[in-house]
């Protein structure tokens, strides 16, 4: 989740920290909001409601919506924003290959993923170019994914050559939700 909508914030140095996940109120997204909900419940307060937002921008007169959850403030995410950040900027952990399993990887396309012809971006935009050097790098090396990097206006992103999407889906497709599975082409 680190690697696509989720962050963890700290007040200041000598307090706790808190996980936070946030999205687009897409109706297609809902599920995959409640699976990330499921997981980070324990870590809530008791009877803890996530936060919904909408609103209209005029100009366009286009209606957004958007749905975050925040977890209480724990020692433990303190350990994981010593991993995830350096001087207040979300990086990619140096042992990321260790750390990307098929479910970390099913989460990542769930979160930043999209189909793109018969192959599959993953949305880096974020990220340094050596911290995408090391993403291609876990992608290649630990699932034999054949990878490249498509540039836009924004920044980059992974492009997960049609090639590997046989190798891919077999590996993630039972961590996904239903409603993503568009993703993976299925």
């Amino acid at each position: 989740m680190m690697l696509s909508d989720g962050h963890i914030s700290q007040r200041s140095p000598k307090s706790n920290a808190r996980f936070v996940f946030a999205q687009s109120g897409k109706p297609e997204k809902r599920e995959y909001f409640n699976l990330v909900l499921s997981l980070m419940l324990p870590f809530c307060t008791i009877g803890y409601v996530p936060y919904s937002k909408f609103w209209k921008d005029s100009r366009h007169n286009v209606e957004y919506s958007s749905i975050s959850l925040t977890t209480m403030q724990l020692p433990c995410f303190i350990e994981l924003r010593s991993i995830w950040y350096l001087d207040k900027v979300k990086i990619v952990p140096s042992n990321i290959t260790d750390l990307l399993t098929p479910i970390a990887l099913a989460h990542w396309i769930m979160g930043d993923g999209s189909k793109h012809n018969e192959g599959l971006h993953l949305s880096v935009y974020s990220f340094s170019k050596s911290d995408v050097d090391l993403l291609v790098s876990a992608l290649t090396n630990k699932f034999n994914l054949s990878c490249s990097l498509h540039n836009t206006d924004k920044g980059s992103r992974i492009y997960i050559n049609k090639s590997s999407t046989n190798i891919l889906r077999p590996l993630i497709v039972e961590h996904f939700v239903p409603s993503m599975k568009y993703k993976l082409g299925i």
